[in-house]
């Protein structure tokens, strides 16, 4: 099965499944015959978003992270998330606003390659980041798609509304996979 065919695949089984089934899709679909390079878009500075699908109900999202790179911690506006580790590792960080508002460490996993994580309304908050030497690859399915997330930004200390953009936004339209 060609790239473009296997991501419709996806694409088709996703559009057709209740969120509650996501988990499993991620865990139980074939992502080997599936070459990203056409989306994958790097920066040695900064980890990169690369939305390659999106309708009004989800959104899928590679995320490309060089080593050493990490998200702000962030919230995810009410939506649901899944993040499949295509490639290497990376470590998910949460956090908590405690009683004065500010934020609580809370834990630390490791989500290695060929697993999800999922962020159920993320009423708590989470960075994500590649503590290894190595480069990896995460998908990010958004359920809706996410349009801005409560941020914390370290410059002001203190938590901001960011509006969420894409590093490269390249369509693959769905066609019937027979």
């Amino acid at each position: 099965m060609n790239t473009q065919k296997h991501i419709h695949a996806l694409i088709d089984i996703l559009s057709n499944s209740s969120k509650k089934d996501y988990t499993d899709i991620l865990l139980n679909f074939d992502f080997r015959d599936i070459d990203f390079s056409e989306i994958e878009h790097w920066k040695a500075y900064n980890y990169t978003r690369n939305c390659f699908y999106k309708d009004e109900n989800f959104e899928l999202i590679l995320i490309c992270w060089d080593k050493g790179l990490q998200t702000a911690i962030h919230n995810h506006d009410g939506e649901d998330c899944w993040v499949y580790l295509l490639e290497g590792e990376i470590e998910e960080d949460f956090y908590r606003l405690n009683d004065n508002e500010q934020l609580e460490f809370c834990g630390t996993n490791v989500i290695e390659k060929g697993q999800v994580t999922k962020s159920e309304e993320l009423k708590g908050f989470h960075r994500l980041r590649n503590s290894v030497k190595n480069r990896a690859l995460s998908l990010h399915v958004y359920a809706k798609p996410i349009e801005q997330s409560l941020t914390y930004d370290e410059s002001l200390d203190k938590l901001v509304d960011k509006k969420l953009k894409y590093d490269t936004y390249k369509s693959i339209m769905p066609t019937r996979v027979d």
